[in-house]
């Protein structure tokens, strides 16, 4: 399979609200850094700059970075500061009770991006009032979740060529931004005010 067409076939899963909440988070840092930079004085402006950077560095790797990653070959999971790829064939089983988590042989890997809902899990709601639980009428919805979804993925892939080994990498961009911005803050902070 050629490179174009695999990337064509891959799904990416993650949550609906973390990343819209990161870009309203984005859009206040940029308003506060105008304002700091606009209305500012002395040591307050960077020490301000620095520390808006420091929480965007943190709103991106918890909100926006996270994310469930499946194609032909493999899954990549995408946490705050580590990858993780899964090539289908060494991924045993897929579960979801708390959150995603795909076991091999040798370890479980948990995702960030995924909770563990589950379609088959009875879902009911009190009525207002004392009255009895009851269960909601049926509604028409996908009847697939997202470990599902990847369950069929992994069968269709174990088909393909076994190719690959689990691969576990840190996320040195997000980790170098992050050290940086905390040095840069600690060396604002100790410069005497002058």
């Amino acid at each position: 399979m050629d490179r174009a067409s695999e990337i064509a076939q891959v799904e990416t899963f993650r949550s609906r609200l973390a990343p819209m909440m990161a870009v309203a988070w984005y859009v206040i840092a940029a308003f506060g850094a105008w304002d700091l930079i606009r209305r500012g004085d002395g040591r307050e402006v960077p020490i301000g700059l620095v520390s808006l950077a420091l929480i965007t560095i943190v709103v991106y790797a918890m909100g926006q970075r996270p994310a469930v990653i499946a194609g032909p070959s493999g899954v990549l999971l995408r946490n705050v500061v580590r990858d993780v790829w899964l090539p289908w064939h060494a991924v045993k089983r897929i579960e979801a009770t708390w959150s995603l988590s795909m076991a091999t042989e040798d370890r479980t890997f948990g995702s960030w991006a995924v909770s563990g809902s589950n379609a088959h899990r009875p879902r009911r709601q009190r009525i207002v009032g004392t009255g009895p639980v009851v269960a909601p009428p049926p509604v028409h919805v996908v009847s697939w979740t997202v470990p599902d979804r990847l369950e069929q993925l992994r069968r269709r892939g174990l088909h393909g060529e076994r190719s690959g080994t689990v691969e576990v990498r840190p996320a040195w961009a997000v980790i170098a931004a992050f050290l940086g911005t905390v040095v840069g803050l600690v060396l604002l902070l100790a410069i005497p005010a002058g």
